[in-house]
């Protein structure tokens, strides 16, 4: 199965939990590049509660070419990430199988459990799975173990292609 992670990172904690993922499903990485101007938390939190889409650059890899695209947002004030929320926008007809994961910093997952459902309506395709990672386990470590299980669920789904 060709598999593309898709991300983006603004603190580096779902660049790591991205990179975990890629290399426990021999994956290929994407990372989105934003253009946003103010990157103060504020400001962040705002654009992503009032559903902005954020001006990312091009991205290298072709989403159509993959069997199954894991795409990574952090939560900002429950919401999808503004930089995630433009490409899934640019990409949701391409899409032939994605799954889901979002890291945050609440320890209650109620908020990301919502945000990772909102990701699957915007890609507009049934997930494969979901993945919610908080930063005090990318900080401990313990985000490998759920990595792991997350990727082997996937290759075991019979949804996968």
């Amino acid at each position: 199965m060709k598999t593309l992670v898709a991300y983006y990172s603004r603190t580096g904690n779902t660049k790591k939990v991205a990179e975990a993922l890629a290399a426990n499903l021999n994956a290929d990485i994407e990372p989105i590049v934003s253009y946003l101007k103010d990157k103060s938390m504020a400001s962040l939190a705002m654009q992503a509660f009032m559903r902005v889409r954020a001006k990312i650059g091009p991205t290298t890899k072709d989403t159509a070419s993959y069997d199954l695209v894991v795409i990574g947002s952090p939560v900002w004030a429950g919401k999808i990430s503004s930089p995630i929320r433009t490409y899934l926008a640019q990409n949701k007809k391409k899409f032939t199988s994605v799954a889901f994961f979002c890291t945050h910093g609440n320890p209650s997952s109620e908020a990301s459990a919502k945000m990772l459902e909102s990701m699957e309506k915007l890609a507009g395709k049934k997930t494969a799975g979901m993945l919610d990672v908080a930063a005090n386990d990318v900080e401990s470590g313990a985000y490998a173990e759920k990595v792991t299980r997350f990727a082997t669920a996937l290759l075991e789904s019979p949804s996968s292609p």
